[in-house]
């Protein structure tokens, strides 16, 4: 009997301490989102540039690109870019076929080999992203993939992003909580991740092409810089 009465104490005892972490566990809580989008002027362009050849043998594809991308990097270097600017993006060696038919109707298959050289090449200086590329193409360069703008200030703009969206965040929960006739209480959970826990870049071309007779107009970009977050708040 005693045993058994010992036993009940211990399992009201366990009931009453679980109670608090139950009822808390059970506590309204309110999730939120909250973003930011800083714009910075663009002061970096990065630029995709190389040479594609074609011919009849590996040997006198690759011999014709290398004769043509010497040349390129001659003329970027000659532009004052620094070689730390100008990095190999990609080399490629494919065997291609071109179809065509003969007077009977017959098919006809005709290989060749072709060598893809593309550069990296970052430009620090947005007055010179035209004139770059003439020099480029002229030099030999045929082949480009776009430009893409940045800034050199996008992690500090990050870092003021993700503040501006946590208070985003926090306004938005302490509407929601009036709105439910509750205040808020603990926070509960901060999260940068699943929204946005890196900046989102995009760019925003303007009206700004340099007056160049005869050169590459070039529109400079603006960069959006964005940040998110997931704030969770306790109610009470």
């Amino acid at each position: 009997m005693k045993k058994l009465i010992a036993a009940a104490l211990c399992l009201m005892m366990a009931l009453t301490l679980a109670a608090p972490a139950l009822a808390e566990e059970n506590a309204p809580v309110v999730r939120v989102s909250g973003n930011a989008t800083i714009a910075l002027a663009a002061d970096t362009a990065t630029l995709q540039v190389g040479v594609t050849t074609r011919a009849d043998t590996v040997g006198e594809a690759q011999a014709e690109n290398a004769r043509l991308m010497n040349a390129v990097l001659e003329a970027l270097y000659g532009m004052g870019l620094e070689e730390k600017d100008v990095i190999t993006s990609m080399f490629n060696v494919n065997m291609l076929y071109d179809y065509s038919y003969d007077d009977t109707g017959k098919e006809k298959r005709t290989s060749y080999y072709q060598v893809e050289n593309m550069l990296s090449v970052k430009v620090r200086d947005l007055s010179q992203v035209g004139p770059i590329l003439d020099a480029a193409m002229a030099a030999g360069a045929n082949t480009t993939y776009g430009i893409v703008f940045s800034s050199t200030q996008e992690n500090e703009a990050y870092l003021k992003a993700l503040r501006r969206a946590v208070e985003d965040a926090r306004t938005k929960a302490q509407v929601l909580a009036e709105a439910a006739g509750m205040e808020l209480g603990e926070l509960k959970l901060v999260d940068a991740s699943q929204s946005g826990g890196f900046y989102g870049i995009s760019n925003t071309f303007k009206e700004e092409a340099a007056d160049r007779a005869g050169g590459t107009a070039i529109v400079s970009g603006d960069v959006s810089v964005n940040a998110s977050v997931v704030l969770e708040y306790a109610l009470k």
